[in-house]
C-alpha cells in the first residue's frame, strides 16, 4: 500500500511539473479515457524562473491593498467571476462594487438581474424591520378542485419561471442600499396537508390557525422562496383549503389576481389536456422608467406641501409601541341612507367618493386633535400610465404617500373638496418617494403619517367560482384577506359579503376596540352631517365632536401593560422574550401596581442574575424550560430575610428565593453595599465564588451610582 502511495504521489507531482505531453501519457496510463490535450498554459509554479522574480518583485513593491486588488482580481479572473461582477450587465447599472460582491457571495451564478427598489419596496423594508408579519399579504379561500399534487407543483414551478417577482430575494443586511435580486430559478414553497378527519367546524378552526401561523413565521427575503402555498384537503370530496402567502413588498392585490389566474385557470387547462403558454415577465422596462424620475424634484413638493404640519400625528386613543403587530379588525357597514347621502354629496360637490370620505375623515380628525391640519396615509397603486403594460406585471408596486387636510371652519365645502381633489392629484403625481424619504426632507423623527385611508378594490375569489369551456375547472367556495401594511390603522373603504362600508384593521396594541367604535360613530356622524347639504355649507356646520369619550374608552389597564411590555422589550435582561411572555409578565406587574421606577428581574436558564433594588419594588420571575414562573413580589429595603453571611447589620440588606430554581433577589442599599466592600473585599469575593459554584449563577450589581 505504502508503494502505492507513493507512486500515486509521484504521478500528481509529475503532472503538475509537467506540460499536456505529460498529462496525455498519463491518461493512458491510468485507463480513465481521458482525451488527450491539445494546448495546456503553464500554471504558475510552471512559468520561467526569470519572470515568476519579475512578477513577485513587482507585487511586492506596491502598497498592500494594491496587493490585495491584484490578488483578487486573479482570483476573479480565473474563476470567470469578472462577468458576473460586471455592474453593466444588471439594470441597476450603478450598483456599487462592495454591494455586488455581496451578492453575488450570496447567489454566484444564480444571478439573472438586480434592480434598484421601487418607493413602496423601500417603504415597506424600512418599516418592516421594526415589526413581525408587517406588509403580509396572505389569501384563504376554500375550492373545490380536483387535485393532483404533481400537476401542481409542475404549474406552480413554471408560473415562478415566467414571474420575475417570484423568483426575486431582497438583499439588505451589509450593503450600501438594498436591491431586489431576480435569480434564475427559484421554486415556490408548496405544503400538502390531510385533515380529511377533521369535522369542518374543526377543519375552518384549523386552517385559520394555521393561517396565523404562517403570518407569525413571515419570511426571511434574503433567502426564502416569497410565495408560499398550503394546501389542506376536507372531509368533503375535491374541497380544500388553500393559503397563499407572499410579502407585500414582493406583490399587491393585482398582482395576487394575476397569479390566481395564471396559477388556478392554468392548472384546469392543464389537467384538461389544454396547453397554455405563459409569457415571460420582465420588470426592466418599468425599472428603465424609474430612472428617469426626478426625485429631488419630488421631495422639494413635498417639503413645501407638509411645511406646517405638526409631528405628531396620532390619532386621539392612539398609543405608540414597540410590541409586533396584533393585528384585527371591524367592519362597519354603511345603512342605505347613508350610501344615499354619499351618492348626493358627490353629486353637489362634483368629487369623487374617495375626496369626498378623505375629507370627511381628515375633517373629523382635525376637530378632535383640534388642529388646522390633519395628515394621514393613502395607498398608490404605483403603476404608473406612461409604461404601457404595468398593470399586466406582477410585484410589489404599492406605495403610501400623506395626504393633508386643512380645516377652515369658514370656508365653504364646495370649495374645500375641490381643493383636496387638486392637492390629491398633485400628491399622486409626486409619489415616487418612500414616506421614510418624506420624512428625511422634513428633519422629522416620527413618520409623517400614523393611519391610512385606501380605497380598497382587492377583489376576493367570487363565490360562484370560473370555468372555462366545456371542461372540467375549480370551483371557488368562500375566503379570506389579509392584507397588512403595517400602520397601527387602515381604513379600507371596501364592500364586504355585499355591504358597502368601513373595515378598520388596526393594531389591538395600538387601539382598543372600544377606541375603534367611537372613530367609527365619529365618522357616520360627519356623513349624515351632510343630509340635504348645500354649495354653501361651511365646514363650522359640521358637528363638533367629543374627544373626552374616546379617551374614557381607552382601556388603561391594556395601554399599561402594553406600555411596561415595551420598555421590557428594549432592556437587554429580556432580549429573545416573545411579546406574550412579556405581556404575561407586565400583566401580573399591572396587578400589583407596578410602576416604572420600579423594576422586573427575570431570572432565565442561561441569563441568571443577582439583581439590587434600591427603591419600590421587584417582580421576580423565574425561567424554566416550561416557561415563566413563580413570580414573586418583594418590597424594597427591610423585606422579610436577612443575608447574615454577608452584612453585619440584618437591616441593611435581604435576601429571597423564589423556590424551585433557586431564583436569588438581594437588595443592598447603596451605601452599605459601598461601605461593606470597602471593609470586606475578600468576604464578598468569597460569597460571589459560593454562589457560583452552589447555584450556578452570575451577578449582577445595580445601584443608582452614575
Amino acid at each position: 500500500m505504502d508503494l502505492v502511495l507513493q507512486n500515486m504521489l509521484k504521478v500528481t507531482g509529475d503532472m503538475i511539473r509537467e506540460n499536456a505531453h505529460t498529462m496525455e501519457r498519463l491518461s493512458d496510463l491510468s485507463g480513465w479515457g481521458t482525451p488527450p490535450v491539445k494546448s495546456f498554459r503553464p500554471l504558475p509554479s510552471q512559468a520561467p524562473k526569470e519572470q515568476k522574480e519579475a512578477v513577485v518583485e513587482a507585487v511586492q513593491k506596491l502598497p498592500e491593498k494594491k496587493k490585495r486588488t491584484v490578488r483578487a482580481k486573479e482570483r476573479k479572473e480565473e474563476k470567470g467571476l469578472d462577468v458576473l461582477l460586471d455592474p453593466s450587465r444588471y439594470t441597476a447599472s450603478n450598483i456599487s462594487g462592495e454591494d455586488l460582491d455581496h451578492i453575488i457571495g450570496l447567489y454566484g451564478s444564480s444571478v439573472e438581474d438586480i434592480y434598484e427598489l421601487g418607493a413602496g419596496q423601500r417603504w415597506m423594508l424600512e418599516e418592516g424591520r421594526h415589526v413581525k408579519n408587517a406588509f403580509f399579504l396572505q389569501i384563504l379561500t376554500k375550492a373545490v378542485i380536483p387535485f393532483d399534487p404533481a400537476a401542481f407543483r409542475h404549474r406552480a414551478d413554471e408560473v415562478s419561471r415566467s414571474y420575475e417577482s417570484l423568483r426575486s430575494a431582497f438583499v439588505m443586511d451589509s450593503m450600501q442600499q438594498p436591491y431586489r435580486v431576480v435569480l434564475k430559478d427559484r421554486q415556490p414553497e408548496i405544503n400538502c396537508f390531510d385533515l380529511s378527519l377533521l369535522d369542518m367546524e374543526e377543519f375552518d378552526e384549523k386552517v385559520r390557525r394555521f393561517m396565523e401561523s404562517d403570518r407569525q413565521r413571515g419570511f426571511n427575503l434574503e433567502k426564502d422562496p416569497l410565495l408560499r402555498i398550503s394546501i389542506y384537503k376536507s372531509c368533503e370530496k375535491d374541497t380544500y383549503a388553500i393559503i397563499l402567502s407572499q410579502p407585500h413588498a414582493n406583490s399587491d392585490g393585482t398582482s395576487l389576481g394575476l397569479l390566481m389566474k395564471d396559477l388556478f385557470i392554468g392548472y384546469a387547462l392543464d389537467m384538461n389536456g389544454i396547453d397554455e403558454k405563459l409569457e415571460a415577465q420582465t420588470y426592466q422596462n418599468y425599472a428603465e422608467h424609474l430612472k428617469q424620475v426626478d426625485t429631488k424634484e419630488e421631495l422639494s413638493f413635498w417639503k413645501q406641501y407638509l411645511s406646517d404640519m405638526a409631528e405628531d400625528q396620532l390619532l386621539p386613543g392612539q398609543k405608540v409601541n414597540n410590541l409586533d403587530y396584533d393585528s384585527t379588525s371591524l367592519f362597519v357597514p354603511f345603512e342605505e341612507e347613508e350610501l344615499s347621502i354619499l351618492k348626493e354629496a358627490r353629486k353637489t360637490y362634483g368629487v369623487t367618493q374617495f375626496t369626498l370620505m378623505q375629507g370627511l375623515w381628515g375633517l373629523m380628525a382635525a376637530k378632535l386633535k383640534k388642529r388646522d391640519h390633519i395628515v394621514f396615509g393613502t395607498v398608490t397603486a404605483g403603476r404608473d400610465a406612461e409604461v404601457s403594460d404595468s398593470m399586466m406585471l406582477a410585484g410589489g408596486f404599492v406605495n403610501a404617500i400623506p395626504v393633508k387636510v386643512t380645516c377652515r371652519p369658514k370656508e365653504r365645502l364646495s370649495d374645500f373638496f375641490k381643493q383636496l381633489q387638486l392637492d390629491f392629484v398633485q400628491c399622486m403625481k409626486n409619489s415616487h418617494c418612500s414616506p421614510g424619504q418624506i420624512k428625511d426632507v422634513l428633519g422629522h423623527k416620527e413618520n409623517v403619517f400614523s393611519h391610512i385611508l385606501n380605497n380598497h378594490n382587492f377583489a376576493k375569489p367570487k363565490s360562484d367560482g370560473f370555468s372555462q369551456g366545456g371542461f372540467s375547472g375549480i370551483r371557488f367556495i368562500g375566503g379570506d384577506v389579509y392584507d397588512n401594511l403595517s400602520a397601527d390603522l387602515c381604513v379600507y373603504f371596501t364592500s364586504i359579503d355585499g355591504k358597502q362600508g368601513c373595515n378598520y384593521s388596526y393594531n389591538a396594541r395600538a387601539f382598543s376596540k372600544e377606541v375603534i367604535q367611537l372613530l367609527g360613530e365619529d365618522f357616520k356622524s360627519m356623513i349624515a352631517a351632510l343630509k340635504d347639504a348645500s354649495a354653501d355649507m361651511t365646514v363650522a356646520m359640521l358637528p363638533a365632536l367629543n374627544v373626552k369619550m374616546i379617551y374614557r374608552a381607552e382601556d388603561t389597564k391594556k395601554n399599561e401593560q402594553v406600555k411596561i411590555a415595551g420598555s421590557l422589550k428594549k432592556h437587554p435582561v429580556f432580549r429573545g422574550a416573545g411579546d406574550e411572555e412579556l405581556l404575561t409578565l407586565a400583566s401580573f406587574c399591572s396587578r400589583h401596581h407596578f410602576t416604572e421606577d420600579e423594576m422586573i428581574v427575570r431570572k432565565g436558564v442561561t441569563l441568571q442574575m443577582l439583581p439590587i433594588l434600591l427603591k419600590g419594588q421587584a417582580i421576580v420571575f423565574g425561567e424554566t424550560k416550561e416557561g415563566w414562573s413563580n413570580p414573586l413580589r418583594i418590597k424594597g429595603a427591610g423585606s422579610i430575610l436577612s443575608f447574615t453571611p454577608l452584612f453585619d447589620d440584618e437591616k441593611t440588606g435581604s435576601m429571597v428565593t423564589s423556590g424551585k430554581d433557586g431564583a436569588i433577589v438581594l437588595f443592598i442599599p447603596q451605601e452599605a453595599l459601598l461601605d461593606y466592600l470597602f471593609r470586606h473585599p475578600e468576604s464578598m469575593l468569597e460569597v460571589s465564588r459560593l454562589m457560583y459554584q452552589e447555584r450556578n449563577v452570575f451577578i449582577k450589581l445595580w445601584t443608582n451610582a452614575d
